[in-house]
């Protein structure tokens, strides 16, 4: 299988990469606010705190919004495939894919729930497929 175009680890994102090699979805979490955000940012994108953590999430969420895509958006990716925006559990809203389910059973509201797929050695990408609530 092609390897996607890669993320660009960095050192604000790094704890997010190493958790995602494990099996697990980290979010950042505001102590001031206590609001959940994601991407990660140096501050809060709610109250601009810069007093903020690390915490686990559930990896369950929502579909909010997809589009099938058919053309790739760049070298590496498989087409066609479910470009997603998943509201997490946590409220935050993250793209990835949906994944395990035939397209035309991808409908808005659906349940998901996160995996991770290695597309290189040490880079797991957050997919979700469908669940059970």
């Amino acid at each position: 299988m092609p390897t996607p175009t890669l993320p660009a680890i960095s050192p604000l994102t790094q704890p997010f990469w190493d958790a995602a090699a494990q099996g697990r979805l980290m979010l950042p979490r505001c102590n001031a606010c206590g609001r959940h955000f994601f991407r990660p940012e140096v501050a809060c994108t709610h109250c601009f705190a810069t007093d903020w953590q690390w915490v686990q999430a559930s990896g369950r969420g929502s579909l909010y919004s997809y589009s099938i895509v058919h053309k790739a958006p760049a070298p590496g990716f498989v087409v066609p495939l479910v470009l997603a925006v998943v509201e997490l559990e946590e409220g935050p809203f993250m793209f990835s894919n949906v994944v395990g389910c035939a397209h035309a059973e991808v409908h808005i509201g659906m349940h998901l729930q996160v995996q991770f797929d290695e597309v290189a050695p040490g880079i797991h990408l957050p997919r979700f497929h469908p669940s059970k609530a």
